[in-house]
């Protein structure tokens, strides 16, 4: 009987590992949803995370300024956090890198990224897992990118869950086919659950309006509405900051790329939303945001979107 039992648990499993190959040779984000709906007491929650973007490997010496930024990252628990926020930091549950990893999305380029960063914190230089979402710059010629972010995550879009905390990657952006992906997604979490997303693109601001149409918009917000959205991360910009979209807070680190060197380090505790900048090249806090979860409390002052300038 054990036998028999044990036999189809693995079928289900290869099933399971079939159709997510099927989905990614077909071009599809597999949908990769957490079934457990156990959540923690909003006074007991407590989670932390952080969230960088647009490594770019493949630029001529980013690969030192990425081990800065490694270091830093290693080194925040237990660093105090700014004022506004007090308390010192936790250590992370994971790191969120919002796409762009590679420059041209070579294999070699990849290979690098993986290197430096691994995947469940014990491959590369970072000690902490890692879920990166797929950049404009990693879907070029053949791709490699799209294989290995299936191969990790069983699709570019896809999701799991932090304690009552559910985590949704959308890729590239969240065009017509991810918001599909993202509704049915969503019906699995139980209403009053904090939410948070991430993807490459901004959705306002500079370089938000060539990508998603104002109906993709009209359709996130739609796909949103009912749910606890504590936050939303992108990249992109290289230019660290945080905005409003509709009533969401939305959230970007800065790049190793370029001169904005800012990584997040992110708390939700209770139901308290707490960001902070932190610069990586000179290892000080530069901004700090606290949120009430769900309303607009007012915080410390946010950056601006980023100015138009040259396109990353």
């Amino acid at each position: 009987m054990a036998t028999g039992r044990y036999m189809n648990v693995m079928l289900l499993h290869s099933v399971r590992s079939l159709l997510a190959v099927a989905v990614a040779l077909a071009g599809l984000p597999a949908c990769v949803t957490p079934s457990s709906e156990a959540a923690a007491p909003a006074a007991a929650r407590e989670v932390t995370f952080f969230v960088a973007s647009d490594t770019h490997f493949g630029v001529p010496g980013i690969e030192e300024r990425n081990r800065r930024l490694i270091e830093e990252l290693n080194g925040l628990p237990g660093l105090e956090y700014p004022p506004e926020i007090g308390g010192r930091v936790e250590t992370p549950r994971g790191v969120l890198i919002t796409g762009d990893l590679t420059d041209y999305s070579t294999e070699e380029q990849w290979q690098q990224f993986e290197s430096f960063y691994g995947h469940t914190g014990k491959e590369g230089l970072l000690r902490f897992p890692v879920f990166e979402a797929l950049g404009n710059h990693d879907f070029m010629g053949d791709t490699p990118v799209v294989r290995h972010i299936t191969r990790r995550h069983g699709g570019v879009a896809y999701s799991f869950d932090w304690d009552d905390l559910h985590v949704a990657c959308l890729g590239m952006y969240p065009n017509g086919e991810r918001l599909r992906w993202l509704e049915k997604d969503l019906r699995s979490v139980r209403a009053g659950r904090p939410v948070i997303l991430f993807f490459h693109y901004g959705i306002d601001g500079a370089w938000s309006h060539s990508w998603e149409s104002q109906e993709e918009r009209e359709d996130l917000a739609r796909v949103l509405s009912g749910h606890r959205v504590v936050a939303i991360f992108h990249g992109h910009a290289h230019h660290a900051g945080h905005y409003r979209w509709r009533e969401y807070d939305v959230f970007r680190p800065g790049s190793p790329k370029h001169s904005s060197r800012q990584v997040l380090a992110v708390r939700l505790r209770g139901d308290e939303l707490a960001v902070a900048y932190r610069d990586f090249d000179r290892s000080v806090w530069t901004d700090a945001q606290v949120r009430s979860v769900g309303t607009a409390v007012a915080g410390a002052a946010g950056m601006e979107p980023p100015p138009d300038r040259a396109r990353p």
